[in-house]
């Protein structure tokens, strides 16, 4: 089965909710995710707990750019 991982974003700096998401890929330090209708930088990614079968869970602090 494919892997899902299941992020939760963290918006650090400013009031954002963030948000938890399904994601078919781990996220990495530099790229860029959209959480409703902004871009943002991930800046920090941990693993919360080990995997357990195919599911991954994740934690990623992200830094905001501009709305788009």
């Amino acid at each position: 089965m494919t892997p899902v991982y299941k992020v939760s974003y963290v918006v650090r700096g400013e009031d954002h909710p963030g948000a938890i998401l399904n994601m078919d890929h781990a996220p990495r330090v530099g790229d860029h995710v959209r959480i409703g209708e902004r871009e943002f930088t991930v800046t920090e990614v941990q693993e919360l707990i080990p995997a357990r079968d195919e599911f991954h869970f994740l934690h990623a602090t992200v830094r905001g750019g501009a709305p788009s």
